[in-house]
C-alpha cells in the first residue's frame, strides 16, 4: 500500500457524520453512462448532505462521560513497557505499551479517535496452508458510550445524493453495524482512552477470522509484533489455534484519508473490472439505483504536460526474500510486464519492483502484512495455488493495498487427484437448474459417481446436507462466505461492497499441465511436436534446434520460466482490478499460434484467462509459445479504460466488437456460451479438443516405456495414465459445452460493428461436438486400455500422511467402475436440464429456414450409438469371451436406459422441455424395445450368454417402465392425483 494513502487524518466530526452516519452518496452517474461527468470523482466530503439528527447525537456522545471513576493509568499500565513509535521520533497513530510475559498490549487512542475512519486489515501470517493470503478487511470507526468503545462498521452499501428527506429516510433504515465493544481501561497520558488490544484482537479473533481462529489458546499467546507509526499500527500475535498448531494473526490498523484526490470511474459491463458497488436511493427516476465503480489504483502523471510521464507515485511491489533466487527473474518480469499497458496511456514506469533480501538486509524492515506495502510472497505449503487479492476504499473503489501469494507446489509437486479434478471439470458448466436436478439424482452427480463405491454414500449425504437449504441449489457463486478469502470458489465477489480476487484456480490447475511435462520431459523435444529431435532435416534452423539452457527443478528454464511469468502476470492483473476473461483463449487460431512469426506474440487475447500449455500436436508449421508470456490486446484495452487520463471514454468502449477484445468472466462460465471456458485454446476450441485426444492417444501408446524409467515404481504408470485420463476428459468437457450453446456478446446498441447479443451455435459445430463426445467416451477403444498396460498399473501404499490417500486403492485398477463413472458423467453432460432446454430454445431461436440441432436428433444420435450393436444382421457366432456387446458397452447401455426411463417420467426440475423430452424418450424406448424383440426372436441362439441376458433384462425393464408411465400419469385419465410410483427397481 502506498504511503500516500495513509496520512494521519484528524477528520472533523461533521464530515464523519455526513459520510459514515448520514450516508455519503457518489455524484458519479450510473454504470451505463459514458460521459466525461460520469467518470469524474466528487470528493467524499462533497458527496454528503447536511448533518442528520443521528449525526448530532454522535457529536454529543463524543464528549463521553466523566473519567474520574476510571482507574488511573499508572495503575493499569504497571509492568508494561512503552513501545517507541519510530526511528524518526514522530508520534505513532496509537501509543502502545506491552507486557511480553503474558502477551498483553495496551493502546491509547488519539483524542480525535471518533472522527477517524479506520482501515482494519487482518491476515493469518503463519500456521496455515494459506498463510500470507489477505484474510479480510473492514472499514470502521470508534464511538464512545460512557465507559465503553464500540467498533462500528459504517454502511457504505446504501447512500443517497438526493434531497434532505431522502437522506433522513436513509438514516432511519440503513444504519451502521456494531462489530464489538470494549471497556475503556483508563485515560492515557495524551488524553485519549486506553483499551486492551490483546483482549480485542485475540479474545475476539473469531469476529475477524471466523472459524480459522476457533479454539485459539490465549494463555499461550506471544507478541510477535507491536509497532506504531504515524500512519498505521501493526500488531501480531502467535498463539495455538484449533488443534494446537501455532498460528500468527496479524492486524494492520490505519486511518482512511479524508480525501486523496482520487476520482472514481464508473464500471462498464463490456470490460471486466472488480467493482465497488452501492445503491443511491436519492434518485428514484433513474433506471437503476446501483452505482458501480471500477477498482483501480490512483495513478497520475508527475508532469501532465508530457505525453509520457512517470507517475507521481508508482505502484510498488516488493518481492519477498522467500522467493527462490532461481525464480526471482521470472517473478519480476511477470510484475513489470504490465508497464507495457500503462505506457500506452502515457504512464512510464507505473509499477516498480524491489527485491527484499535477507542476506543484504534490503527492505527487511517491511512486512507483507503491513498494509502500507504491496508484496509478492512465496510459500511452500504444497498446494500449488496463486492468489492476488487487494484491499479497496469502499467509498470510491480506490485500491490501497495488494499482496500476491505464490505457492511453490505449483512448480515442484502435483497431487494425484484425478477423481477430484474430473468432477470439478464436469461441474464447470452446470447452472442452478442442473444442480437442483442432481439433488434428486445423486447417482448421476459427477462428484458422487467418480468417488469410490465405498465413499459414494458419504459424498451424496454431504452434498445433500450442504445444498438442501441454500439458494440456487447451492451453486458455489451463490453461497460464498465472505468471512475468509480463499476457501470458496467465488470468494471476493459476493457479500462485499468492494469486490476482490478472493480465490483463483489458475496456478493450481496449471500445475497439472506442468505435471504432464514432469512425467515425460522429452515431450518438449520429441518428434510429436513439429521440428523435434527426430525431424528429417528439411525444417528451418529455428525449428530444428531445441532451445538451450539450464534446468530449474528438473524442467528446462526456457519452459518453466515463461510459465511462471504468465501465472504472476495473471495475479498482478487481479491486483490492478481486472477480473477473469475466459473468452480470451478463443481469439487466435492454433495454426496462427504455432508459427515462426508468433514467437513473441500472445497466445490469447488476455493473460486473465486460464490458458493451458500450448503443445502444438500436429497443428501449425512449428511449435509456438508454450505459455502466455506477454500481455494480450484485451489486457491493454482494459488498462486503457481503467487508467487513461482522458476524460472521454467513448472511443475506448467503441472498440468492443473488435475480435481480439472478446470478453466473458466467471458468471458467464456456467451459461450457454461455450467460449467462456477455462483451459481451452484457439479460435476453434473443438479443434483444440481433437488435438488433445491425439496427444493423449500418442502418449498412451508408449506410456510404459516413456513415463516409467528403470528402477522406478510401476505405480508411475497408473499416475501417468490417470493424468492423461484427466486431460482426455478435459477435452470431452470442452466439446460437450458446445451442444445447445449460444454465443453471447456484450455489445450495445450503436456500438460500431455491433454483434447480436445472442446467437445459437451453428448446427454443424454442435453435431461435431456431439460426435466427439460419443467417439471419445462411449467407444470402448477410446481409453487405450490393454492387458499389458493394466498389468503394470499398480499403486504404492504407505500407511502414513504422505500415502494414506492410496491405502484403500486396490493394486488392480478398477476398470469397469472407473470407465462407467466417466460414461455416466458424459451422459449427464449431454442430457442434463441445462443442455436439453438450451437445445429446445435454440430450435425456436433459429430461423425456420436455417439448420438447427433438435431434441429428437440429439436423443436419437445418442441412442443409435449406444445401442449400435443391435443394429443390422448378426451372422457371427458369439461366445462369452467374444461377446456381441462388450462389458463396457453393456454398462453404458444400462446407464442410457436409466436416463431414458427417467426422462420419460414427469419431471418438473427439467423445466419447460420436460414434456417434449418425455414424449421423445418414450418413443426412443418403444423403438429400442422393437429392435431388441426382433433380435432376440431371430438370433437369440447365436448370442453369447452376457448379451442375451443383458438384452432380455432390458426388454423387461422397458416394458415395466412404459406400464409405470401410465400409472404415474393416471390422474390425466381418471382425474385423481398420484405420487411418483414405479413398479420396478434397479437390479
Amino acid at each position: 500500500m502506498s504511503t500516500r494513502l495513509l496520512p494521519v487524518a484528524g477528520c472533523c466530526l461533521a464530515w464523519i457524520a455526513m459520510v459514515v452516519i448520514g450516508g455519503a452518496g457518489a455524484a458519479a452517474d450510473t454504470p451505463d453512462a459514458v460521459t466525461p461527468d460520469a467518470v469524474e470523482d466528487v470528493e467524499p466530503e462533497r458527496q454528503s448532505g447536511p448533518p442528520s439528527p443521528l449525526a448530532a447525537r454522535a457529536k454529543a456522545a463524543a464528549a463521553g462521560g466523566p473519567n474520574s471513576d476510571l482507574p488511573k493509568f499508572d495503575v493499569v499500565a504497571k509492568g508494561y513497557e512503552k513501545v517507541v513509535a519510530g526511528a524518526d521520533g514522530r508520534r505513532g497513530l496509537y501509543t502502545l505499551w506491552t507486557r511480553k510475559k503474558d502477551a498483553q498490549v495496551l493502546a491509547e487512542l488519539p483524542r480525535n479517535f471518533q472522527s477517524q475512519t479506520l482501515f482494519l486489515a487482518y491476515t493469518i501470517a503463519g500456521g496455515t496452508l494459506t498463510a500470507g493470503v489477505q484474510t479480510g478487511d473492514m472499514y470502521v470507526t470508534w464511538k464512545r458510550y460512557d465507559k465503553r468503545l464500540a467498533l462500528i462498521r459504517p454502511n457504505f452499501a446504501v447512500r443517497t445524493t438526493g434531497d434532505l428527506e431522502s437522506q433522513r429516510g436513509r438514516d432511519r433504515v440503513f444504519t451502521d453495524s456494531v462489530i464489538l465493544d470494549v471497556p475503556i481501561a483508563a485515560m492515557g497520558p495524551g488524553g485519549g482512552p486506553v483499551i486492551d488490544m490483546d483482549a480485542l484482537l485475540l479474545g475476539s479473533a473469531g469476529r475477524f477470522f471466523g472459524y480459522a481462529a476457533a479454539g485459539i489458546n490465549q494463555r499461550l499467546a506471544t507478541i510477535v509484533k507491536a509497532k506504531s507509526f504515524p500512519q498505521n499500527v501493526e500488531l501480531a500475535f502467535e498463539a495455538p489455534l484449533g488443534g494446537g498448531r501455532f498460528g500468527t494473526l496479524h492486524y494492520s490498523i490505519s486511518v482512511l484519508p479524508k480525501s486523496t484526490g482520487y476520482k472514481p470511474r464508473v464500471a462498464d459491463a463490456r470490460i471486466g473490472y472488480f467493482t465497488t458497488t452501492h445503491r443511491d436511493i436519492g434518485h428514484p427516476g433513474k433506471d437503476t439505483p446501483w452505482v458501480r465503480y471500477i477498482n483501480r489504483w490512483k495513478l497520475e502523471k508527475a508532469d501532465p504536460r508530457l505525453k509520457k510521464s512517470p507517475p507521481k507515485e508508482p505502484i510498488v511491489f516488493y518481492l519477498e526474500h522467500t522467493i527462490p533466487v532461481r525464480y526471482r527473474r521470472w517473478v519480476r518480469e511477470g510484475v513489470l510486464e504490465w508497464n507495457k499497458a500503462f505506457e500506452r496511456v502515457g504512464l512510464v514506469g507505473a509499477i516498480e519492483v524491489y527485491q527484499q533480501d535477507a542476506r543484504t538486509g534490503a527492505h527487511m524492515e517491511k512486512d507483507p502484512e503491513d498494509a502500507r506495502y504491496d508484496f509478492v510472497l512465496w510459500t511452500n505449503a504444497g498446494m500449488g495455488f496463486a492468489i492476488g487479492p487487494s484491499r479497496v476504499d469502499p467509498r470510491t473503489g480506490q485500491i490501497i493495498d495488494a499482496d500476491i501469494v505464490m505457492d511453490e507446489g505449483f512448480i515442484t509437486s502435483w497431487v494425484n487427484a484425478w477423481r477430484k479434478l474430473i468432477p470439478q471439470t464436469a461441474m464447470i458448466n452446470f447452472g442452478p437448474q442442473t444442480l437442483a436436478w442432481l439433488q434428486t439424482r445423486p447417482q448421476w452427480d459427477p462428484r458422487v459417481i467418480l468417488s469410490t463405491p465405498a465413499e459414494r454414500p458419504a459424498v451424496a449425504t454431504q452434498l445433500t446436507q450442504t445444498r438442501s437449504d441454500q439458494p440456487f441449489a447451492g451453486h458455489a457463486a451463490a453461497v460464498a462466505d465472505p468471512t475468509l478469502m480463499g476457501d470458496d470458489p467465488f470468494d471476493g465477489l459476493l457479500g462485499r461492497v468492494s469486490q476482490v480476487n478472493g480465490r483463483c484456480e489458475y496456478a493450481s490447475v496449471a500445475a497439472l499441465e506442468l505435471a504432464l511435462v514432469r512425467l515425460d520431459p522429452s515431450l518438449l523435444t520429441d518428434r510429436r511436436l513439429p521440428g523435434g529431435d527426430d525431424s528429417d532435416g528439411d525444417e528451418p534452423a529455428a525449428e530444428e534446434e531445441t532451445p538451450p539452457g539450464q534446468e530449474l527443478d528438473g524442467i528446462p528454464e526456457w519452459f518453466i520460466g515463461p510459465l511462471l511469468k504468465g501465472v504472476v502476470m495473471h495475479e498482478v492483473g487481479h491486483t490492478l482490478g481486472l477480473r477473469h476473461n475466459f473468452k480470451a483463449s478463443c481469439v487466435y487460431s492454433l495454426e496462427e499460434i504455432n508459427t515462426h512469426a508468433w514467437k513473441d506474440k500472445p497466445m490469447t487475447g488476455s493473460v486473465m484467462d486460464y490458458t493451458p500449455v500450448n503443445i502444438g500436436f500436429d497443428i501449425g508449421e512449428t511449435q509456438g509459445p508454450y505459455a502466455m508470456h506477454t500481455l494480450g490486446p484485451y489486457d491493454e484495452w482494459a488498462i486503457e479504460y481503467g487508467y487513461t487520463l482522458e476524460r472521454d471514454l467513448g472511443p475506448i468502449l467503441a472498440r468492443v466488437a473488435e475480435p481480439e477484445l472478446l470478453f466473458g468472466t466467471d458468471e458467464d462460465s456456467w451459461g450457454s456460451d461455450p467460449r467462456a471456458r477455462v483451459f481451452d485454446l484457439g479460435r476453434d476450441p473443438l479443434a483444440y479438443a481433437e488435438s488433445q485426444i491425439r496427444l493423449v492417444t500418442s502418449l498412451r501408446g508408449d506410456l510404459l516405456d516413456r513415463m516409467v524409467k528403470k528402477g522406478e515404481s510401476w505405480a508411475k504408470a497408473r499416475a501417468g495414465y490417470e493424468l492423461l485420463l484427466n486431460r482426455h476428459f478435459g477435452a470431452v468437457s470442452i466439446a460437450a459445452n458446445w451442444i445447445g450453446g449460444a454465443l453471447s456478446n456484450r455489445d450495445r446498441k450503436g456500438d460500431p460493428d455491433a454483434r447480436v447479443p445472442v446467437a445459437p451455435v451453428d448446427a454443424d459445430s454442435q453435431r461435431r461436438a456431439l460426435a466427439f463426445v460419443i467417439d471419445n467416451v462411449f467407444d470402448s477403444e477410446a481409453y487405450g486400455l490393454t492387458p499389458e498396460l493394466l498389468s503394470k498399473m499398480s499403486v504404492d501404499k504407505w500407511f502414513d500422511d504422505g500415502g494414506f490417500a492410496s491405502i484403500f486403492d486396490d493394486a488392480a485398477w478398477p476398470i469397469h467402475d472407473r470407465i462407467l463413472g466417466l460414461q455416466s458423467v458424459a451422459m449427464t453432460m449431454l442430457m442434463n436440464p441445462d443442455t436439453l432446454n438450451q437445445v429446445y430454445d435454440n430450435e425456436f431461436r433459429t430461423p425456420a429456414a436455417d439448420d438447427a440441432l433438435t431434441l429428437p436428433e440429439l436423443l436419437s444420435t445418442i441412442g443409435e450409438n449406444v445401442w449400435s450393436e443391435i443394429e443390422g444382421p448378426k451372422t457371427a457366432k458369439y461366445t462369452d469371451r467374444t461377446p456381441m456387446i462388450g462389458s463396457l458397452r453393456r454398462n453404458l447401455q444400462r446407464e442410457h436406459l436409466d436416463r431414458l426411463i427417467d426422462l420419460m417420467l414427469p419431471n418438473p426440475r427439467l423445466g419447460v422441455a420436460a414434456k417434449p423430452v418425455a414424449t421423445l424418450a418414450t418413443a426412443e424406448l418403444r423403438a429400442l424395445e422393437k429392435k431388441i424383440d426382433r433380435l432376440l426372436d431371430r438370433r437369440a441362439s447365436r448370442l453369447d450368454a452376457y448379451s442375451r441376458a443383458h438384452l432380455s433384462e432390458t426388454q423387461v425393464r422397458i416394458t415395466k417402465a412404459l406400464d409405470a408411465q401410465y400409472i404415474y400419469n393416471a390422474d390425466d385419465i381418471g382425474g385423481g392425483g398420484s405420487a411418483p410410483f414405479l413398479l420396478f427397481g434397479r437390479e
